[in-house]
């Protein structure tokens, strides 16, 4: 949830708890005063029975007019108040009510229900009538609880709107002083992503809060130190691998000059041996031809080893015709069972020549992988060199619609040939990524700048 709606949220909460808060206090404070007023009117009307009992004794006042009724109704009592007499056993001898008008009862039902389950519902109050020791009854006074949650609820009522309004005030000015106190968030939030996709260079501004100048400052730092170490990692991986690729290509120059050269003058030797025998000794004729065939074999075994430490195409013909080439070549050895593809697109030879040895590698790899292990009916291979803000990208992607990989083959996908291409990425500081994909099949991914920064 964004961090300003939580706040105006929890606003909101605490208001609404204040406002609950006050009316409770508003429908107790309320219900006592109702309480005050029965207690104040059965009090005075207790004392005025008091007198009476004092005047009949002392002959002043006859009992026949006890209780003097017409005295209790001289008190004022209030919209659905009542006042009454009780006799010993407690039987009503005088009432007097003050009727409700129903009009005026503007309480909601919910809140005459919740005041009846809470409060005292009447708010009785008692007053025992006696003289020389002896009970002549009893006064109550009591209210109507409809007349006493009417009460409560007119004077909450005006609070409503008023606390809806300042509650609405307060969220809509709390939200805009967030919103302003927290707009370099989304620098930060944009810094963090940009951070994420691998942009190493990007950096936060200064900001006025002092806490987010901090995490600007760190973060700048932590970018900074980032871009360093992936920049001494890549320098670093590069070197290995174009170290690799020197090696590679000096053991082959070893191999081609000395070795070749040994095995070609071996078969020269085996043919003329086998001239010779022939004419002297035809029983060693088929002697001489295996050592004849057994070089061949070891000639065509060493020009796949050149080939593989460093394919002469990519020298004598450039990277899109070794490409092709290759494809061809795991054409051919499908014999139609997986067809293979490659498409390429925009001017792709002005690579260096050690990153267009790493392209080839990488794809290489990629599709002995997918020989292996893909069991697919198709295999593209596309390189595509495209524009993105002014910077000259290069991307690769292998794709099949083959099974993924399988899981007894994981180990051997994930092994040295993946770590051999994450490397080659690394030292192109690109980007890699490899895995199934949602619509079934395996698919690569590279990306890499055409020209490094320097």
């Amino acid at each position: 949830m964004d961090l300003k709606w939580l706040l105006v949220r929890r606003i909101v909460l605490v208001a609404l708890a204040c406002f609950i808060a006050g009316s409770a206090f508003t429908v107790v404070a309320t219900a006592n005063k109702v309480k005050h007023q029965n207690e104040r009117l059965a009090d005075s009307v207790g004392r005025q029975l008091d007198l009476q009992l004092v005047r009949i004794g002392t002959a002043i006042d006859t009992p026949l007019r006890f209780p003097d009724w017409d005295m209790v109704t001289s008190f004022v009592l209030q919209p659905g108040q009542c006042i009454r007499f009780l006799d010993v056993n407690a039987s009503i001898l005088r009432s007097s009510c003050q009727g409700v008008n129903a009009a005026a009862i503007t309480a909601p039902d919910w809140f005459l229900s919740a005041h009846r389950m809470f409060l005292d519902a009447k708010a009785s109050a008692s007053y025992p009538i006696s003289y020389r020791g002896k009970l002549h009854g009893t006064v109550v006074s009591s209210s109507e609880p409809v007349a006493t949650a009417n009460q409560a609820w007119t004077t909450i009522a005006p609070m409503l709107g008023l606390s809806a309004a300042l509650i609405a005030t307060l969220c809509i000015v709390t939200y805009w002083v967030i919103d302003r106190a927290l707009a370099p968030t989304k620098e930060i939030l944009g810094g963090l992503n940009r951070l994420a996709q691998g942009e190493l260079e990007c950096r936060l501004p200064a900001f006025q809060l002092a806490e987010l100048n901090r995490i600007s400052e760190v973060f700048n730092a932590l970018s900074r130190d980032l871009s360093k170490a992936t920049a001494d990692r890549a320098e670093l991986a590069r070197k290995l691998v174009d170290a690799q690729e020197q090696e590679r290509l000096h053991i082959a120059r070893e191999l081609h000059d000395d070795v070749a050269q040994q095995l070609s003058g071996i078969n020269a030797v085996a043919a003329c041996v086998r001239s010779k025998v022939n004419r002297k000794d035809p029983s060693a004729t088929q002697d001489a031809t295996e050592l004849e065939t057994m070089t061949s074999k070891l000639m065509i075994s060493l020009r796949k080893t050149l080939t593989y430490l460093r394919p002469p195409e990519i020298d004598d013909l450039g990277l899109i015709e070794s490409l092709r080439n290759l494809v061809e070549k795991y054409n051919s050895l499908a014999q139609g069972g997986t067809h293979y593809t490659l498409e390429t697109n925009g001017n792709l030879e002005d690579l260096s020549s050690e990153a267009s040895a790493h392209v080839y590698r990488i794809i290489q790899e990629a599709l002995n992988n997918a020989a292996r292990h893909a069991h697919a009916l198709n295999v593209k291979v596309m390189l595509h060199k495209f524009n993105e803000s002014g910077t000259d990208k290069i991307e690769v992607s292998v794709d099949d619609d083959g099974c993924g990989r399988p899981s007894q083959n994981t180990s051997t996908f994930g092994g040295w040939g993946m770590i051999g291409m994450r490397e080659r990425v690394l030292a192109l500081s690109g980007r890699f990524a490899a895995g199934p994909k949602p619509s079934g099949g395996f698919g690569l991914r590279v990306e890499f700048l055409a020209r490094p920064r320097t």
